[in-house]
């Protein structure tokens, strides 16, 4: 047991190190193509004509080498803008984990809320399907600019943007839940159409059960879908925030590494792709695992 816990450790350990190795090759090589952008922008008023020329002659290999040997500075690094890196990342991280957390509870809400009205109500399940459905297939931008209309300048309700308070949440929140919830309520009703078939399911309406207790059955057998779903969305919302952060002016991971691209800050790209990358390797680690040892129970 503790040998497997091991080789599973290293396993994890060894796909973690790739990723790095990855996001350092891919930064270098963005580095590599504006021809030493950044040093010059280091350099400033400093930067001789002959100086400038060796950086932009300065050839890949070397320029990897030199980034290599800075990474044990990580936790000392200055962006382009001489501020630390790290509370930049500390700071956009707790405001994407803010809206992950709150887009995540919002689409239980709404998934679970349409899933209950499909049960007890068959006779809308294919009207809740097909709304669903249609909130899935659109783009997110589109549904946040829905409720920035409807909520900040016609109800007057919420704040359009910003990240000073939670109420300033709310609406990113709700436009990724929205699709996140649709997503979850389609997932959970064909699993439980699948489950209908099930012999617990036919020995309890056989012995004549409600309805009520046999949804709540079905519904515990969803527990590890429902689960392996949570992981895929949090590792699709931390790698793919920008869109909904810089519709409403978050500043998280998402905006700071858009910024860091437009700005070529290889330090602060580097320390944001790592961040994201180990947030998503994490998480697919977790479902993975949980995967297999559904299949694993299936046998």
């Amino acid at each position: 047991m503790v040998m497997r816990l091991l080789l599973a450790s290293l396993r994890a350990l060894g796909g973690f190190l790739t990723i790095l190795v990855l996001v350092t090759l891919l930064t270098v090589f963005l580095q590599h193509l504006r021809k030493g952008t950044a040093e010059e922008a280091l350099m400033g008023q400093r930067g001789t004509a002959q100086g400038l020329a060796l950086i932009a002659q300065k050839p890949f290999s070397k320029k990897l080498a030199d980034f290599v040997a800075d990474l044990p500075q990580i936790f000392l690094w200055k962006s382009l803008r001489g501020t630390p890196v790290v509370p930049q990342i500390r700071h956009a991280f707790a405001n994407t984990a803010l809206l992950t957390v709150l887009s995540l509870a919002f689409s239980v809400v709404i998934g679970l809320s349409l899933l209950i009205a499909a049960e007890f109500t068959p006779r809308v399940a294919p009207s809740l399907e097909r709304l669903a459905t249609a909130i899935n297939t659109t783009p997110i931008f589109l549904i946040g600019i829905f409720l920035i209309w409807l909520f900040s300048f016609a109800l007057h309700l919420l704040p359009s943007g910003g990240d000073t308070s939670l109420k300033s949440f709310i609406l990113p929140a709700l436009g990724i839940a929205l699709k996140f919830g649709a997503r979850l309520f389609l997932l959970l009703s064909n699993y439980m159409l699948d489950l209908e078939k099930q012999v617990f399911v036919l020995r309890a309406r056989a012995y004549a059960l409600g309805n009520k207790r046999i949804f709540l059955h079905k519904l515990a057998n969803c527990a590890m879908p429902f689960v392996i779903f949570w992981l895929i969305e949090t590792a699709s919302l931390f790698s793919g925030a920008v869109i909904v952060e810089s519709l409403f002016s978050i500043h998280g991971l998402g905006t700071l590494l858009l910024f860091a691209l437009l700005q070529y800050d290889i330090r602060l790209i580097f320390a944001n792709l790592t961040v994201i990358a180990a947030i998503v390797y994490l998480t697919s680690l977790i479902q993975a695992s949980l995967a297999a040892r559904e299949d694993a129970l299936k046998a």
